[in-house]
């Protein structure tokens, strides 16, 4: 059970766990912004040379590092999650060796015009069990001046050693420029329904961000409960080319911290 459950964090990982500080503080929104992790984001918003890394602390000893790189139109991407060390026991409850499960995902991308191209190698390992595959995305952004609108697909691939499905996940959102340095952002995301929201202040050299995200699983839910919500938040600070940032998300049973610098030359 645990390796399915391993498994499916990778394969939605974009929706399960935000990957980059500004992203996860404003609930997990993707298609919309450019922190320098465009191969998880959204390639089509590559604008500079931008360099990221990134660290996530989430439940029990669960950890992630991401590295992303952008240069011109083009932009690589780095996703490592380990789960820590658990114990292993046979079918008689008697203890067996002790494994390190994780998820590695390794990204290029490239932006051609309005359009983002990507492509990732992913493998996840629990003990002795590997999942090996490849999984392509492809997105828009468009600028109206004050509104934009993202979109991506992803997850177009396949599981090559155990020929395990991949569901391709549908993101669309809209960001909103108001008076006085303020964005508002809204994002829409499938298998589940996932709908993600925040808000963006700008101050001379700060950026203060708040979230909020709102899953409903596919499985029928009679009752709403605070276990589908989850609120976010965080802020970043700018010295000249770097930007240090940290942002925190909350569930009724877990949370996440993520830090990180960017290195804009």
């Amino acid at each position: 059970m645990i390796i399915f459950f391993i498994l499916s964090i990778y394969i939605d990982n974009s929706t399960r766990l935000p990957v980059g500080v500004q992203s996860n503080g404003l609930g997990g929104i993707t298609t919309l912004i450019d922190e320098g992790l465009s191969v998880f984001h959204n390639p089509a918003l590559i604008a500079q040379t931008r360099f990221n890394f990134t660290l996530c602390h989430w439940f029990y000893e669960t950890n992630m590092l991401n590295f992303g790189v952008s240069h011109k139109n083009n932009a690589l991407g780095i996703n490592y999650l380990n789960y820590g060390t658990i114990q292993g026991y046979d079918e008689y409850g008697i203890p067996t060796n002790r494994f390190n499960p994780y998820d590695l995902s390794i990204g290029i991308a490239r932006k051609i015009g309005t359009l983002g191209l990507s492509i990732k190698n992913f493998q996840s390992r629990v003990d002795s069990v590997v999942f090996i595959g490849i999984a392509g995305g492809i997105s828009s952004f468009l600028d109206f001046k004050g509104i934009c609108i993202g979109a991506k697909i992803d997850n177009l691939g396949k599981e090559f050693l155990h020929n395990t499905k991949l569901p391709i996940i549908i993101s669309s959102g809209i960001k909103f420029s108001l008076p006085e340095d303020f964005e508002f952002f809204i994002e829409a995301r499938g298998i589940d329904f996932e709908l993600s929201s925040g808000f963006l202040y700008k101050y001379e050299n700060l950026k203060i961000f708040l979230g909020m995200k709102y899953l409903s699983p596919k499985e029928f839910v009679e009752k709403i409960t605070f276990s589908d919500f989850s609120v976010s938040g965080g802020l970043s600070i700018s010295f000249e080319e770097y930007e240090v940032g940290y942002s925190f998300i909350y569930t009724q049973f877990s949370n996440a911290h993520q830090v990180g610098i960017i290195f804009t030359p």
